[in-house]
């Protein structure tokens, strides 16, 4: 549960600690109640929620909400152990928890603890366009984006070319998820009835349309899994 544990308090590991409750869960798999060996693990790691949840300001509402709600639900089924309907329980915690983590290591290569050049990097390699099409996103020039891209310079995008490397980053992020790396790209450049007929690439200048553009591309990653 180390993984666990320090990703609760630190906000570290995240993709470790899902694996650690994905482990956890099937261990409890095997048993009908809730033996002894699983609940100190599960009391741990409720307690660590419940004293670094105030730290969490960096993480999406969302997933906090995913996490709080499992939490409790284990808590619920520790007041029972030795019921089989609590051992269920505890396994759709742990599952829940485990989800809400590998959510959180998705979001860590595109974080706001990134560097404009370690996006630029990051959109590069996992964008399967030319260095032209990915400059015209962002709104510069080739040049202008091989500099930021060069490892030989310090020049990295700033003010609003920043904000705007970090918006399509966050987008590409969520996309990459359903499309393919070259269907990401051309999700920017296609007009959306639900934004007015306009293309995203028009609004990634305007703040204030960020939510919407956020919350289509977690539409259009939920409709291909669903």
């Amino acid at each position: 549960m180390n993984a666990v544990l320090e990703s609760i308090r630190e906000l570290s590991r995240p993709a470790e600690a899902a694996s650690e409750l994905h482990e956890l869960s099937m261990r409890l798999a095997a048993f009908t109640t809730i033996p002894p060996e699983i609940q100190e693990p599960v009391r741990e790691l409720t307690d660590a929620v419940d004293g670094a949840r105030g730290r969490w300001s960096s993480i999406d509402p969302h997933y906090i909400e995913i996490l709080l709600r499992a939490t409790l639900s284990a808590q619920i089924a520790l007041m029972e152990p030795g019921l089989p309907e609590s051992r269920d329980r505890l396994r759709m915690a742990l599952d829940g928890l485990a989800a809400a983590f590998d959510a959180i290591a998705e979001q860590e290569p595109v974080s706001d603890d990134r560097t404009g050049k370690e996006l630029v990097t990051w959109l590069a390699e996992h964008t399967e366009v030319s260095q032209a099409e990915l400059a015209a996103l962002l709104g510069v020039s080739p040049r202008q984006f091989q500099r930021w891209l060069s490892p030989t310079e310090k020049a990295g995008p700033e003010g609003d070319d920043l904000r705007r490397v970090r918006v399509v980053a966050r987008i590409v992020n969520q996309l990459r998820f359903s499309l393919t790396p070259a269907g990401v790209i051309w999700w920017f450049s296609h007009r959306v009835p639900q934004l007015g007929r306009k293309r995203p690439i028009d609004l990634l200048d305007r703040p204030e349309r960020l939510p919407e553009l956020i919350a289509l591309a977690n539409e259009t990653r939920a409709t291909a899994f669903a």
